[in-house]
This record gives structure tokens, sequence and C-alpha cells, in this order.
């Protein structure tokens, strides 16, 4: 499968983002790489792009979008994320792997994902982990999934309810109603650490 690695970045998340992008150097599955920097103005692109240089990542691309100060992390993130979908549907990819930027996984966990995916023909895998703030409370957000073209072809993130505070929920539920498919599996990645701004 043809993977574009997309994920939306912000330099509030700086605490972990040398370590990420150290991480990201050493997948294994090959696949492209989109970052979307929706951070009030396009200065903190340059350090992102200084740390690919030392981890020596060189297929990537960074997009910066302005937005309004105003708006809410949720939405940037929405916006961010919209981006990411038009990258996907232009080019001849097979699925977006969303991995947020401050979560550390094995350099073999896209490999098994993509494994999971064409084994049981999910549209989506979604492998949870638990909540960073309540450790016994699992945590069922996009935070490192695999997503095929096809839910992405029919179904976006700007028109989420809430101000897109619910927004993957929202999206887990049109792709069951539109009778899709996906699977939530817990501990297949393991470990994944969450990193805190500490």
């Amino acid at each position: 499968m043809k993977i574009l690695i997309g994920t939306p970045i912000h330099q509030v998340k700086d605490y972990s983002m040398e370590r990420w992008l150290q991480n990201v150097s050493k997948l294994e599955y090959p696949a492209d790489f989109l970052m979307v920097d929706n951070s009030p103005g396009p200065d903190y692109i340059k350090r992102v792009k200084n740390y690919c240089t030392k981890y020596g990542i060189k297929n990537y691309k960074i997009v910066h979008i302005e937005l309004p100060l105003e708006q809410e992390k949720h939405e940037r993130i929405a916006r961010s994320r919209e981006i990411i979908r038009q990258e996907l549907l232009a080019r001849d990819y097979d699925a977006w792997f969303t991995w947020e930027c401050d979560q550390i996984i094995p350099t073999n966990a896209l490999g098994k994902l993509v494994s999971i995916m064409k084994s049981g023909n999910y549209m989506m895998v979604n492998p949870n982990k638990w909540n960073r703030e309540i450790s016994t409370d699992p945590n069922t957000d996009f935070g490192c999934s695999l997503i095929r073209r096809e839910l992405l072809e029919k179904y976006g993130f700007l028109n989420a309810p809430n101000n897109w505070v619910d927004g993957e929920a929202w999206f887990k539920d049109r792709v069951l109603k539109g009778g899709g498919n996906y699977i939530n599996i817990y501990g297949i990645i393991n470990p994944i650490y969450h990193l805190n701004n500490s």
C-alpha cells in the first residue's frame, strides 16, 4: 500500500517534536510525509526543517496555514486534516496514516497496521491506547490510525459538530452509517508513549 503520513503540527508541541521526528526517521514501512503547521505565523517551520535535517528525513513536505488566533485547537486540527485529505486525494495514495506529533511508537507499527487492514479488509484500523491523564480509561482518538482512501473520498473534516470537538467520533459514526467498517484494537501497537509537556 502507498501510504501518506499526515500530521497537523503546532509550535505548542515543540516539547515533543524533535523526539517524534527522530521516531519518524526510523519507521520501517516506506511512506511519504506531510506536516500541516497551524502555528501563528510561519516561523516554526524553520525549526521543524532543522529537526528533519538532523534526523535525515528527506521525503517530506510542510504546509503552513494561517488561521485566526481565536480559532480553537480542534478547529485548527480539522482544517489541517482537511489539507492532508486533499493532498491524499490529489495523489495515488491508498491510505492515510494519522500519527500525532506527541506519540512515540515502535518502528514496525505502520507495517502492522497495513497487515491488519489487508487481512480483515478494514477501512480503518485504530490501535487505541490508554488515556494519558486517566490511565484506566481507553483513548479512542485518531492518535495513530490507518484510514483507507475510500473513506476520505466520501468524508471530510470541516463540518463536525460542536466546533470540531467531537470530530473523530463524528467521522467514525459516518463511516458506519455509510456502510463502512473499522476496527479498534487495544495493545496491538505497544508501547505507545504519549509525551507530556513536562
